[in-house]
């Protein structure tokens, strides 16, 4: 079995909808074009209340929402579904990524209360005015301080997430210091790994950010500055110069799954469940042809996406099903060729992790 023990943990996505357009997410061209694969789709309460039942969430150490494309506070129900969840477990730890800049005060004031015990709220601002809304495109620096704040001044735990860029490096201690006067409990820089290119597999020093009609906007690039270099990225000619390529070293590496020893599960917009969003993720990537790569292939060797519908069957009966056992059973093959997942290779292989580096 893909797990030995019940799953404690939940990743959610309330839906693949957004209002800002990140040039680096995947539900967009390169922050133009939305991802014309993705089936729109959005997890109300009542929906959430047929997939996890009580005695589900009664278990659960910690549930929080993400996503692979969406935000979840564009999601209608959002609020419904938090104060549910409290209600339901007055312990389990609540969790949310945002880029803030959605609803009004009432909203955010309501969220600080249900997020003022055992829970936090990670807001995504990668710069102060003049610079946030480079990469979260869309994005309106005044509403999202003031949105933060509402939340903060009702007892919500706040967290400031900074990715560093070129654009903003210079600003990091000035937002530091906006984030201690505001009260956020945390400043936490990120040191992307979204350089890293999935389709040549090498990093790219800069990145094309595009318009809606497809046409070149600007570019965004890696910070110059060392200490806010991804530490995996640096890796990389030390992985080249010891297996030869990154290809080889997806083939020979050792896979070390993030989600088995959490005994998480990820449950996305349209309420399949997912050992983790990175898998997930590779069933709408904009830059491949519609329904078609590795994790595609093993869903249709097993009945197609509906085994892993939540509103089709118990989570429980999913996880123990087909495609999780058939995606472990891959770990072993001896090259991405004969079977084994890449995106599991590249997420959890033991010498190469751009996300956990994020933070270091």
């Amino acid at each position: 079995m893909f797990y030995s023990e019940s799953i404690k943990a939940v990743h959610i996505e309330l839906t693949d909808n957004c209002n800002v357009s990140c040039p680096q997410c995947g539900r967009n061209k390169l922050g133009g074009s939305d991802n014309q694969h993705l089936p729109k789709k959005e997890i109300s309460l009542e929906d959430f209340k047929r997939i996890f039942k009580k005695d589900f969430i009664l278990n659960l150490n910690r549930i929080y929402a993400c996503g692979n494309f969406g935000d979840p506070v564009v999601a209608k129900d959002t609020l419904e579904i938090f104060e549910y969840l409290r209600e339901t477990n007055p312990e389990i730890r609540l969790g949310m990524n945002t880029n803030g800049s959605a609803r009004d005060r009432k909203w955010w004031s309501r969220m600080g209360e249900i997020f003022s015990n055992l829970g936090e709220i990670k807001f995504g601002i990668d710069g102060l005015e003049d610079t946030n809304h480079i990469y979260r495109k869309g994005a309106n620096f005044e509403k999202v301080i003031e949105n933060a704040a509402a939340f903060i001044e009702a007892g919500g735990k706040a967290q400031w997430e900074y990715i560093v860029f070129k654009h903003n490096e210079h600003e990091v201690e000035k937002a530091k210091e906006l984030s201690e006067k505001m009260g956020f409990d945390k400043f936490t820089l990120k040191k992307t790994g979204r350089f890293f290119s999935n389709t040549k597999v090498k990093t790219n020093e800069f990145q094309q950010v595009l318009r809606k009609d497809g046409t070149l906007d600007y570019i965004i690039e890696k910070p110059t500055l060392e200490k806010y270099q991804n530490k995996s990225l640096q890796k990389e000619l030390d992985i080249i110069n010891q297996f030869g390529s990154m290809d080889n070293y997806l083939d020979q590496t050792d896979i070390d799954c993030k989600v088995m020893k959490e005994r998480s599960v990820y449950v996305s917009s349209e309420g399949l469940v997912f050992p983790c969003c990175w898998t997930a993720n590779q069933l709408y990537l904009w830059y491949m042809p519609e329904k078609s790569g590795q994790v595609w292939n093993l869903l249709s060797k097993n009945g197609g996406k509906e085994i892993l519908s939540a509103y089709q069957h118990d989570i429980d009966e999913i996880i123990k099903g087909p495609f999780f056992n058939s995606l472990k059973e891959l770990w072993s093959c001896n090259s991405v060729k004969s079977g084994k997942p890449k995106v599991c290779a590249k997420t959890c292989g033991t010498l190469f992790d751009q996300f956990r580096d994020q933070y270091k």
